[in-house]
């Protein structure tokens, strides 16, 4: 049983480690723009999507993520949600021709690097550059881990 803890113990710590732990995230149920603001620490800030989308043909779709604190804008990334990602927890994909869907959450290829800690006001927008021909986008919430 002590082996059994110890093995859980050290995969939870390698998957926090990878992983990062959620400071927040920006809620979206379609494209737009939204905010929160959450206290980051300095340093990596790693970007994840979760995500609910059914689409018809090719499709481009980027969340634009503006860090501002103290009225200043301290980094920014864009961030691809329907690129390969290398890194997903619960996720489901299906491509069967031209329709395809995306059903979980996973770490992007983004980040951002905070020079200094505190209270961080995440500005991010969400859209497509390329519009499929039909869509359905239940959810796509942008993720903040450190």
């Amino acid at each position: 049983m002590r082996g059994r803890t110890l093995v859980c113990a050290l995969i939870a710590f390698a998957v926090s480690s990878c992983c990062g732990k959620e400071a927040g995230r920006v809620p979206f149920a379609g494209e737009g723009a939204s905010d929160i603001t959450m206290n980051l620490t300095a340093g990596e800030v790693a970007f994840w999507t979760d995500i609910d989308i059914e689409y018809k043909g090719d499709a481009a779709l980027q969340y634009d993520v503006e860090l501002v604190q103290s009225g200043s804008t301290v980094a920014t990334a864009a961030c691809d949600p329907l690129a390969e990602l290398n890194v997903k927890m619960s996720w489901v994909e299906t491509n069967l021709g031209d329709e395809h869907t995306r059903r979980g959450s996973g770490k992007m290829h983004c980040t951002a690097t905070l020079a200094s800690g505190g209270s961080t006001t995440v500005r991010a927008k969400l859209g497509f550059s390329r519009r499929p021909v039909s869509v359905r986008l239940a959810k796509a919430d942008l993720v903040v881990k450190q």
